[in-house]
């Protein structure tokens, strides 16, 4: 009895150790002293919407709701700040980065998205993409990719399912759900490491009945389905908000200050991009949807011989994510986009 005592005892603090192996207790990364705006001060965090003091950018572990009130007063009279390091109010997420003045700059903010803005709230939104190579230089820059909803006539926050590279300080992929920015505060799941390669899924959904137009309580999961783990955050707050805003998928990041600070690889493409009507019904003709997608952002550059730059990206991109975009929409779903954020091919180009 006493040895099976003993193996079972191994057996969970093997299970324990395994299960431990691909999460842990982080916090998201410091901002860069070379790349942070003016303002936003030294000990703050880079989040997807901005900068936050650690005080207010909260893990919520695996199966625990946080409630509205569980927020630290004090994040409700501190300022957090947007990309560009302008002062935010405590209630609504940082906005997206206005067009950067010096198109060679480093860059911080949103760089490109797919948006989608309907008349009636979704009552979901999921995509898939792929891990990309790491960035072949890194000087701490921070890079996101994720879809997710938010509500264009009441912005108090968005839901996205992310994958982060330096997201957590640690120069390595991981995924976390997050809601921001009510109360001041920012909140993210256990986050988990991924590798390149990995096939990560994302979704959105509430838990209301069918017709809800604004329910109070969401989920946003975020799986890595090549190493079969997941984090989520659940039964998270709506504030409020009726999700009619779409984003199929969104590239943004801090402190890219060369092409070399992004994915090597070059381009990452967001597939089975669905979205659930009032009735929680998959939409099921993309070709009615007026998807646009943006570049908001061109910055970076990589250096050739006798002083030439040339920039990561342009209005070329623009033109090409679009194409793409619209050529999968006439299709039947899943629908998919790219997203390109280096030098393009001349085969693309053309």
């Amino acid at each position: 009895m006493k040895l099976l005592t003993s193996l079972l005892n191994r057996i969970l603090l093997l299970t324990a150790a395994l299960a431990a192996s691909s999460a842990w207790a982080a916090s998201p990364t410091t901002a860069n002293a070379g790349s942070r705006p003016a303002g936003v001060p030294q000990n703050y965090l880079v989040t997807p919407f901005g900068y936050f003091h650690p005080s207010c950018v909260r893990e919520v572990v695996d199966g625990a709701r946080l409630m509205d009130a569980d927020a630290p007063p004090a994040c409700a009279s501190r300022a957090h700040f947007d990309a560009q390091g302008k002062a935010k109010a405590a209630t609504g997420p940082a906005t997206k980065a206005p067009r950067a003045a010096d198109s060679l700059a480093a860059i911080n903010g949103w760089v490109e998205d797919s948006e989608l803005v309907a008349t009636s709230p979704y009552a979901g939104i999921s995509a898939s993409w792929q891990v990309p190579a790491a960035p072949a230089s890194r000087n701490g820059q921070v890079i996101y990719f994720f879809p997710g909803l938010q509500d264009s006539r009441n912005v108090q926050s968005i839901l996205q399912p992310v994958l982060g590279w330096n997201a957590f300080g640690d120069q390595a992929w991981t995924i976390a759900s997050w809601n921001c920015c009510r109360n001041g505060a920012a909140n993210y799941s256990t986050p988990r490491a991924a590798s390149s390669g990995d096939l990560i899924a994302g979704r959105v959904w509430h838990d209301c009945a069918a017709g809800a137009a604004a329910c109070g309580s969401w989920n946003v999961e975020t799986r890595d389905a090549t190493q079969n783990t997941l984090t989520t955050l659940s039964h998270t707050s709506n504030y409020g908000q009726s999700f009619n805003w779409a984003f199929g998928g969104v590239l943004e990041v801090y402190g890219v200050a060369n092409c070399q600070n992004y994915p090597a690889d070059g381009v990452i493409s967001f597939g089975n991009i669905q979205l659930l009507d009032i009735n929680k019904q998959i939409i099921s003709n993309p070709a009615s949807l007026a998807w646009s997608a943006n570049v908001l952002q061109q910055g970076g550059r990589l250096q050739l011989p006798r002083g030439r730059q040339r920039r990561c990206y342009g209005a070329q991109l623009l033109i090409i994510a679009r194409f793409d975009f619209t050529a999968a929409m006439v299709m039947q779903p899943p629908v998919s986009m790219a997203v390109f954020y280096s030098p393009l091919p001349a085969s693309w180009r053309a």
